[in-house]
């Protein structure tokens, strides 16, 4: 693994970018029941991860971020119990997730977030009681109790072994940012891989569906469904989340890689992405395609985890255009997937055309020629 430094005030001031419409070739649906879920998942944030925001108002404005609608987007076509229960648990990692990011927080010492994270493993691995004043463990118990009764045994084995992968992963991230150390591409994807919880992602479509697909995944016929799925899916978040990545200069996101390793402006950086996404979202329907033209077609488990993948891939990237977390507290989505989008302004939604003070930015078409991503509808 190759790591440079970070350096950022050796780099030209870019204060936006075009992101051009990606191709978005799987079909977006929400739960039926998305707004009592998102709503109720609010509560449960409330009660159990309450204590662990600094004030009210920082309580508020994660609950802004409308965080529980990711579940309802991503599984919309479960039952609404197991839509709930996976709402609230993809709450309870984007609240780890958020502190991972914040210097004043979990992100201030990655010793003590270790030990953290331990604790957590603890609960879902061994069945640790959590103590009253832990409410990370105390929510991970509630989680457990409603998630577990709904996998088979094997199935609770990759669920522990999937959050280890993510904390790892996070643990990771928080190291890099204390050190200002920007890995390589190779490297970025491996440990986003864990950071972005591919393993439990990939898990929970499969309660969704109350299918079993571990007798079948050693047997490498998800490798590629899985490879192009999952990198679609980091890349997409990288694009859409780098207002936020930028703000709080955190060092594990493709969009830093390449800015850092290539030396590439911010339009040149935007532009590699999106034909990456395109590349990742095509495979990932030939090889999708590619089993339900095999006999493993005739397996209806096989055919519900595959509309699930499409489901999560395509939930994902709606829930990341609608969503106050990358575009500003007080962003509301009118619909929009393209155009112009400002690094600086507090609240940030796509334009057709550059606005704010810092008109002529590097890396925009107007100055250095840069064009939206070739093989990218713009």
């Amino acid at each position: 693994m190759h790591v440079t430094q970070l350096a950022s005030s050796t780099l030209p001031p870019q204060h936006r970018f075009y992101l051009p419409e990606l191709p978005r070739l799987l079909p977006v649906a929400y739960h039926p029941s998305a707004a009592q879920i998102e709503i109720t998942s609010n509560g449960w944030i409330r009660q159990f991860l309450g204590g662990c925001f600094s004030s009210e108002a920082e309580l508020l404005r994660f609950l802004r971020q409308r965080n529980g609608l990711y579940g309802p987007l991503t599984v919309p076509h479960t039952t609404a119990e197991r839509a709930q229960n996976i709402a609230d648990w993809y709450q309870y990692v984007t609240v780890i997730d958020s502190f991972v990011s914040d210097r004043s927080n979990l992100g201030a010492n990655h010793a003590g977030a270790s030990e953290i994270f331990a604790e957590i493993t603890a609960v879902f691995r061994d069945g640790t009681s959590a103590a009253e004043d832990f409410p990370y463990g105390s929510a991970a118990q509630d989680l457990w109790r409603r998630i577990s009764p709904g996998l088979s045994t094997a199935q609770t084995v990759r669920f522990a072994t999937s959050l280890d992968a993510f904390l790892r992963g996070c643990a990771t991230e928080i190291q890099s940012k204390l050190n200002g150390e920007v890995p390589d591409f190779d490297a970025c994807m491996a440990i986003r891989v864990d950071s972005f919880g591919c393993a439990f992602l990939q898990l929970l479509t499969e309660y969704a569906a109350d299918i079993d697909m571990t007798g079948l995944i050693p047997s490498g016929a998800f490798d590629e469904v899985h490879a192009h799925g999952m990198r679609q899916l980091i890349i997409v978040n990288d694009l859409l989340s780098w207002r936020k990545e930028h703000a709080q200069e955190d060092t594990m996101t493709t969009v830093r890689v390449l800015l850092t390793h290539e030396g590439l402006d911010l339009q040149t950086a935007v532009n590699r992405l999106c034909q990456l996404v395109e590349h990742h979202e095509t495979e990932y329907i030939a090889a999708r395609d590619h089993i339900l033209e095999s006999r493993l077609a005739k397996r209806p488990d096989v055919v519900a985890y595959l509309d699930g993948l499409d489901s999560l891939i395509a939930g994902s990237q709606e829930f990341e255009y609608l969503t106050p977390r990358y575009f500003g507290d007080g962003a509301v989505w009118d619909g929009t997937t393209a155009g112009w989008l400002s690094l600086d302004a507090p609240i940030a939604r796509f334009t057709p055309t550059p606005t704010g003070a810092s008109e002529r930015t590097v890396g925009s078409p107007e100055v250095s020629g840069d064009q939206p991503a070739e093989g990218v509808s713009a």
